[in-house]
């Protein structure tokens, strides 16, 4: 389930990373800083719950293509959302980043109070996937339970 508000940053400037690790960390969110997509993929095998989004530099697009295909690949990391980060001049469009797997784009420089609200709206559209993902289960449980009871299809044999 991934709800936590746990966040993998894989920012290639060690400054910026650190210092949108602790920003983060200061609105309540456990952070993962990685300055590689190699050092990113590391931190994830040692992590024991999954981060609840990826928040990925696209500056320097082969390390965030690279990182991106490989998140959406891997059987477990690719339930984890990314958010693509990257400033038009400098780096992928956020339309380009949305076509090779990013869930979001958040444009550089960073925006603090607009990061705060597309991580918000991830983390509820996670919620919402893992409520219905429940629901079905459920639904699907009831209706195996019924036909081994022989019951018709209003619940009545």
């Amino acid at each position: 389930m991934l709800t936590s508000k746990k966040i993998l940053i894989v920012e290639g400037s060690g400054d910026l990373l650190n210092l949108l690790g602790e920003a983060l960390a200061l609105l309540g969110w456990e952070t993962i800083l990685a300055e590689s997509d190699r050092e990113a993929i590391n931190k994830l095998e040692g992590e024991r719950d999954l981060p609840s989004v990826v928040l990925l530099d696209m500056r320097t697009p082969v390390i965030g293509i690279k990182l991106a295909a490989t998140l959406k690949v891997h059987p477990v990391y690719k339930k984890i959302p990314i958010l693509a980060a990257s400033g038009h001049s400098r780096g992928l469009t956020g339309e380009r980043c949305l076509a090779l797997g990013c869930d979001d784009f958040i444009p550089s420089p960073l925006n603090l109070p607009e990061l705060e609200t597309r991580l918000t709206k991830i983390l509820a559209a996670e919620r919402l996937k893992t409520i219905r993902a429940i629901g079905t289960l459920n639904l699907e449980s009831n209706r195996r339970e019924r036909r081994s009871r022989g019951a018709g299809h209003w619940g009545v044999a």
